[in-house]
């Protein structure tokens, strides 16, 4: 099943993140991602988006560039409605993913109990706002934050645009 669009939220009875996806056909899944699975998920999303650049900037820098490709990132995000799960949508326990990285961006295999993996195509803006939601969950769970880089979470401020004609 390919996923066109999803939602994350926080079940405090469950203790898991709720990952609700719809099809292109309007139907609906509600996959759980477990704290577990979600720390290992975390930890081989985030190398995947250092930029190929970041080999040549200093550590510091580079914490300030993610954070501004971060901020670029959200700053889009918010405009897609949220997915809506109904009683008779189905569930299932996600067990593993699989990424696998594109030129702009990664392809996610969510394998559950269900026939078929479920797969999702994400831009690397997808990938970041996925990210903070996924942060902004940890939080509200209370799960422990070792596994999150600091350019999500202690960001950088953006800088100010610069005037219109300045040449820099």
């Amino acid at each position: 099943m390919q996923v066109h669009r999803f939602s994350l939220v926080y079940d405090a009875d469950q203790d898991r993140i709720g990952w609700d996806t719809e099809d292109v056909g309007g139907r609906t899944l509600r996959l759980w991602l477990t704290q577990r699975l979600s720390r290992g998920l975390i930890t081989a999303i985030v190398p995947l988006l250092q930029p190929a650049t970041q080999h040549d900037v200093a550590a510091p820098h580079a914490s300030t560039l993610q954070s501004w490709e971060q901020a670029a990132a959200m700053a889009d995000f918010g405009k897609v409605p949220s997915v809506q799960t109904t009683s008779e949508a189905s569930a299932g326990l996600m067990r593993s993913v699989q990424i696998q990285p594109t030129e702009d961006g990664m392809n996610l295999a969510l394998d559950y109990s269900g026939p078929e993996p479920l797969t999702i195509s994400l831009t690397s803006a997808a990938v970041r706002q996925t990210l903070t939601v996924i942060y902004r969950l940890y939080l509200a769970a209370g799960w422990p934050l070792d596994v999150w880089p600091a350019w999500i979470s202690e960001p950088e401020p953006m800088p100010a645009a610069a005037p219109k004609g300045a040449v820099n």
